[in-house]
């Protein structure tokens, strides 16, 4: 009977190693066509990778080795897990003996915060006073000149607006303001660092995953970079942890979550700020939804009053609060990157588009619009989109868009694929995060002007190198490593393991990941700090994949 259960238990693993093969070498070679060729549908004259089918095929052999390998050694850190947890006292005197010497267990917490925020003075200090760029300048240009909009969320702005309103007051310059913006926001994703790891150690994490945790949130040059920028996806990805821990907790101990008024307005609060701080938060939860209360279905009652809870919230701050305020509404513009992009490409290619179709076509994007059209970006034609011709005829237009779509499928899915390329190709050349200052608007008083300095020209060139020169694509495995798209394969890999362990609860803790992912997809455009939040949450996903299921403890 054993030899039988080993035998299925081989042929399941193999099954997996293949599935995932198949899946990693079709993100590979797709992303390999579009960074060299831009369409997934080029011919080569070598009759080994003459299409993208036949490079996918050779490349499936080493990728299903690959996963193969990374299943085993998964297997076995959890196996080893496992033994070693009833002499978990003793190994942590041979390995945390010192760290228990030199620290008090109620002091670890804040010396874990004061250690990362230490990790981020490097980045501060080589570019004073930190990576003011993006949309901040526009946040508070905009404001100060009498344009309060949603476009950006106002509870960001309002922390921009109210800290240089106060800098200016007394006398202080632009360059201070950005100082003290970026130090309060050091201050904050480092405590959510510190947050990280004692979620770690109170759920018996590893001692390896715990320590790799502290060292990968210290030691990784994107976090530091990240504290230091003044736009809203770096908060926002710190509170899209602790959402991601939230839901965790909420899966794993639904009784002890709900038990309490606090604990479900610390959850409220919690989510909602997931969506104040950024449009698709929202959307992140609202495809999460169905899939908890399906689950957690005994706890509908609890999700229901939650989840209209975040709905009142997510209703009141869109109307009510933006006309309180005087704010304009966000332009549901974008919302519309694919379309713009595939009609855009297909417009610029030379694709069917016929003149009946064009003229329903040409007053929401003209011809001139179309022909701006760029492979990883949307915003040269979504700045000229019109959206109030757009809403007022939005059903012929969409019709039309499905009709030209049907004609040319694969300018379509070229389009589609090349702007999100970046989320899920490690060797992709798209990404960037740039160790700049931004000002514009130099002429006027409303607008911040913030230039940076180096007070530490070591630390400058450092990051320099990395974020604006992006050095490090010179550099096999480090060039990985520093990439976007390699913690989208490990939220792949992560939910392959747990459908070969057959840990199927395990992919609700992962889901947020993966609704967040999907809203990133039909964005402007592929950014690194679009994606950060993958990128922070990946010891937690590491986490998920080591965690013993209640089914595996039973068994």
């Amino acid at each position: 009977m054993s030899n039988r259960l080993q035998r299925i238990r081989n042929l399941r693993i193999w099954i997996f190693a293949v599935t995932g093969g198949m899946i990693f070498a079709i993100c590979d070679r797709l992303g390999y066509m579009l960074e060299h060729y831009g369409s997934i549908w080029a011919i080569s004259e070598n009759p080994w990778h003459r299409t993208v089918f036949h490079r996918i095929l050779l490349r499936l052999p080493v990728n299903v080795l690959a996963v193969l390998l990374l299943l085993l050694l998964t297997d076995w850190l959890a196996a080893r897990r496992r033994v070693s947890a009833g002499g978990r006292a003793g190994r942590r005197t041979c390995i945390s003996g010192i760290w228990d010497l030199l620290t008090k267990e109620s002091c670890r917490f804040y010396l874990i915060w004061l250690l990362c925020f230490a990790s981020f003075l490097p980045a501060f200090l080589g570019g004073y006073p930190g990576i003011f760029a993006a949309d901040a300048p526009n946040q508070i240009g905009w404001t100060f000149s009498g344009w309060l909009t949603a476009h950006h969320p106002l509870v960001h702005t309002g922390i921009l607006c109210g800290i240089f309103s106060l800098a200016r007051g007394f006398g202080c310059s632009d360059n201070t303001a950005a100082a003290v913006y970026t130090v309060l926001q050091m201050a904050a994703l480092s405590g959510i660092f510190a947050w990280i790891w004692r979620f770690l150690k109170e759920e018996e994490a590893p001692d390896w995953l715990q320590a790799g945790t502290v060292l990968f949130l210290c030691l990784f040059p994107f976090h530091g970079m990240m504290a230091v920028y003044t736009t809203k996806d770096t908060l926002f990805s710190g509170i899209f942890v602790l959402c991601v821990m939230r839901l965790y907790k909420i899966c794993t101990d639904p009784g002890n979550c709900f038990g309490s008024r606090r604990r479900l307005l610390a959850d409220i609060c919690c989510f909602g700020l997931l969506f104040l701080f950024r449009n698709n938060g929202f959307h992140t939860l609202l495809l999460c939804m169905p899939f908890l209360l399906l689950v957690l279905r005994r706890y509908w009652k609890k999700l229901c009053l939650l989840f209209a809870a975040l709905f009142l919230i997510y209703q009141f701050y869109n109307g009510p609060f933006l006309k309180l305020v005087g704010a304009e509404p966000g332009n549901a513009r974008e919302a519309y990157s694919v379309v713009m992009q595939t009609l855009g490409r297909t417009y610029a290619a030379g694709g069917d588009i016929r003149p009946e179709e064009m003229e329903i076509i040409r007053p929401v994007m003209e011809e001139e619009t179309l022909a701006q059209y760029t492979p990883n970006l949307s915003d040269p034609i979504k700045n000229f989109f019109h959206t109030e011709a757009f809403e007022k005829n939005k059903v012929p237009f969409l019709k039309t868009w499905l009709t030209v779509g049907w004609r040319n499928k694969k300018i379509y899915v070229d389009a589609f694929l090349n702007t999100a390329c970046a989320f899920w190709y490690p060797d992709t050349s798209q990404e960037y995060l740039e160790f700049v200052c931004f000002d514009i608007e130099k002429e006027n008083p409303a607008y911040p002007h913030v230039s940076m300095t180096k007070p530490v020209p070591v630390f400058y060139n450092y990051y320099a190198a990395i974020g604006t020169d992006t050095a490090f694509r010179r550099i096999p495995v480090v060039r990985e490593l520093l990439s976007m798209g390699i913690y989208t394969w490990l939220m792949i890999f992560a939910a392959l393991y747990a459908c070969y362990k057959k840990e199927y609860g395990k992919l609700l803790w992962m889901l947020p990941f993966w609704s967040y992912l999907f809203t990133c997809l039909l964005g402007p455009a592929a950014l690194l700090r679009y994606a950060y939040p993958v990128m922070l949450g990946a010891p937690l996903l590491v986490f998920m994949m080591q965690k013993t299921s209640s089914r595996s403890r039973e068994s």
